[in-house]
């Protein structure tokens, strides 16, 4: 893997950085207009979270997702840092600086690698929302995008208000996991095929805005389909209450692709309508039907999706009295490939690189729910991508050292790796060692499997942090 200086320094600023006392969070979201370039990704769609690390320093990831052109399944996610200069009068500048990698839409090959350097002047539309616009610099392993790029975008400044105990400005409301199936319309793939239905699995994080009006973001992976499709989804929830029973309406939006699934230049929309039904004071089990198109393609769909829901609030008032503990995850992987890791008739040899991150919601003190997403950013798999969810188990060894086993499943593709299928699950052992109550050391060990014949099986090295936190 190339370029690796660029990103040792990103993550050495961002460790040191990311032990010091919690700030608040960034939001940022808009989009890239490649000047000139020679691939169909004409334009990327870019959502960057990040945690304030310094007076107006922020660190965290980004996702970009083709949106312009004819590149929809293009996804390129990694690590950003951002700093903001205050000019006065509302406004200001934003440097920024973004290493990661994915790929997709048969328009990135080899490592993947991204390199992204930006500017934007912004202007204050309200306490916690700006406008900017500026430009950037984006290159590319694999892909003819080595260019400047229009930006315009949004940011958002979910921090604390001033004597508060901190915390997101918009209450998490609820966590679930979603088997989703998509029967697809006559459309016929980007290989001219007939498209197959897409089985999907994947999970999401819901917000309040009001007591019955929620705002979610969510991301599914086909294990069943569309080996290599991905989406990336956020909407709008309106829930009334019939008794325990509540009944809900939502509008979606997002980008998606890949897997040969032709959905143009990547923008999906959706909505639907569904029920939900108490089967413990903490969790729902949801049922919804509704409907999906990508508006650049002729890609429409019935969706049916089944959500199991970990509920924090319901109407404005906490489900728990004790404040819920979590755990965020990011770092490097190494996949050491088998014989059958590759498509037949792919050379490649070279060891994916991959970038990961995770998110753990504890069950108890021991038991968690983790969600483990990766792409691709070395080893000649550009675009290979793996999102997969599961259960963890920490076992405490002395004051900073613990252990942590963890078990899988999922969904894999792209980059010509055969998960045959799509369909893949994983086992994993990690040791950390804590620095203090924000911040440990990880290093691990796990094999990865596609769960159905002979295929990829590699085992993996990683090495990251992770950062514990709690939330109401």
């Amino acid at each position: 893997m190339r370029k690796s200086p660029a990103l040792a320094a990103l993550l050495s600023a961002g460790i040191a950085a990311l032990a010091a006392p919690a700030g608040a969070f960034e939001i940022r979201t808009g989009f890239d207009v490649i000047n000139d370039p020679q691939t169909e990704i004409e334009g990327f769609h870019r959502l960057f979270i990040g945690r304030e690390i310094a007076p107006g320093l922020s660190f965290g990831q980004s996702l970009y997702s083709a949106a312009m052109g004819d590149a929809g399944g293009a996804f390129l996610w990694g690590f950003e840092m951002e700093k903001a200069v205050p000019l006065g009068r509302g406004f200001g500048l934003a440097f920024s600086g973004f290493v990661g990698g994915g790929g997709g839409a048969a328009q990135i090959v080899g490592d993947g690698l991204m390199l992204r350097a930006g500017v934007d002047l912004s202007y204050d539309l309200s306490e916690r929302v700006a406008l900017s616009l500026g430009g950037s610099w984006i290159r590319i392993e694999g892909a003819e995008i080595d260019d400047p790029a229009l930006s315009l975008g949004l940011r958002f400044h979910a921090g604390r208000e001033a004597g508060a105990s901190g915390g997101l400005a918009l209450p998490l409301r609820a966590v679930a996991i979603r088997a989703t199936q998509v029967a697809v319309s006559d459309h016929a793939n980007r290989a001219g095929a007939a498209q197959a239905d897409l089985s999907m699995a994947g999970a999401e994080a819901r917000f309040a805005l009001a007591p019955m009006t929620d705002l979610f973001v969510g991301a599914d992976g086909a294990a069943k389909g569309g080996e290599g499709y991905m989406q990336v989804i956020g909407g709008l929830r309106q829930r009334w209450a019939l008794g325990p029973v509540e009944l809900f309406a939502e509008g979606s939006a997002g980008f998606g692709g890949g897997g040969e699934v032709d959905t143009g230049a990547g923008a999906l929309i959706g909505a639907g309508a569904g029920i939900a039904l108490p089967v413990a004071p903490w969790a729902d089990l949801e049922f919804a039907l509704g409907a999906t198109a990508a508006p650049d393609s002729d890609y429409r769909g019935a969706v049916g999706s089944l959500r199991l829901v970990r509920v924090f609030e319901r109407a404005g008032a906490p489900v728990d009295a004790e404040p819920q503990h979590w755990q965020f995850s990011m770092g490097l992987a190494m996949q050491d490939p088998n014989a059958s890791f590759r498509t037949p008739g792919n050379p490649a040899t070279a060891r994916p690189v991959m970038q990961e991150s995770s998110v753990d919601l504890f069950l108890s003190d021991a038991l968690y729910i983790t969600g483990n997403a990766q792409t691709a950013m070395g080893g000649d798999a550009a675009g290979y991508a793996i999102g997969m969810l599961g259960l963890g188990y920490r076992i405490p060894l002395g004051p900073r050292w613990a252990v942590s086993l963890e078990g899988h499943v999922g969904a894999a593709g792209g980059g010509g790796i055969d998960t045959n299928g799509g369909l893949i699950g994983s086992l994993r052992t990690e040791v950390d060692y804590a620095l203090n109550d924000r911040l440990s050391l990880s290093v691990g060990v796990g094999k990865l499997g596609a769960l159905k014949g002979d295929a990829m099986a590699p085992t993996f090295v990683q090495a990251g942090i992770k950062i514990p936190f709690t939330a109401p």
